[in-house]
């Protein structure tokens, strides 16, 4: 989601409500909202049958997995209360006070100022956000974890061998993911915005390659250097042993 960019202050129409919730408030959101209480995972307790482990997954729509019941904002809240889906929108849409149209009808509404614009762009640029922040803290504190693992799996066993390649590129991917875990946890709102405005396909391509999609391929020569330099710690090894067995 960009800021558009605007020559004048020209009148804009402001959607009907069922489009504006739609694309302003998610179901995770709703249901936070209302009461429900959201693991780290995004996993619920299902308030529409006897749950007592959370089965019901939230982010953008919501799924269950015991009673299957699914939908989005509207729906969530629609069930909850036990209302029409017009009253559930309406209900949404003051309570996260969103700008809509209030006579209803898709493609027609009243104008609305540039301001107003803006300030509707900015919800869904926040809740946008929102989602993909979670996403990728989870993605990233999974990639840290295979990142240790594979550097501890690469790691010299002879302090005197060159570093393999496999340790420096864990290492080096490691220390990546730590520093974007860092902005998304402690950085000040508007740079973790900025993070996702501009570094969010580099961030999904270190996904990507610490889960093998994507990965640069190893040239020849790169192969031959790294077999050789192998064979020189062995040969190297070897000579130590033989040695530490004379004296």
């Amino acid at each position: 989601m960009s800021f558009l960019n605007h020559k004048n202050n020209q009148e804009h129409t402001l959607p009907d409500v069922f489009t504006a919730v739609k694309h302003g408030v998610t179901a995770r959101q709703v249901a936070e909202m209302y009461g429900i209480q959201v693991n780290a995972h995004g996993m619920a307790c299902c308030p529409f049958h006897d749950d007592t482990h959370p089965s019901m997954k939230l982010d953008e729509r919501y799924y269950c997995f015991g009673c299957h019941a699914s939908g989005d904002a509207i729906d969530f809240v629609s069930n909850l209360f036990r209302i029409r889906k017009r009253e559930a929108a309406v209900k949404i849409a003051e309570d996260f006070h969103v700008h809509y149209d209030p006579k209803g009808r898709p493609g027609r509404g009243q104008p609305v100022t540039l301001e107003q614009k803006k300030e509707w762009e900015m919800r869904q640029l926040q809740t946008d956000f929102r989602e993909w922040r979670g996403k990728a803290l989870s993605d990233l504190n999974g990639d840290y974890r295979i990142l240790t693992e594979r550097a501890e799996q690469n790691a010299p066993t002879d302090r005197n061998a060159p570093f393999p390649q496999g340790f420096v590129q864990a290492f080096n991917d490691r220390t990546l993911v730590e520093f974007y875990i860092g902005l998304l946890e402690t950085a000040p709102r508007e740079t973790q915005i900025n993070l996702y405005l501009h570094d969010c396909a580099a961030i999904a391509a270190l996904h990507d390659r610490v889960n093998g999609r994507g990965q640069p391929r190893t040239t020849v020569r790169e192969k031959l250097e790294e077999k050789k330099n192998l064979l020189k710690a062995q040969r190297d090894r070897a000579v130590n042993q033989q040695q530490r067995a004379a004296i």
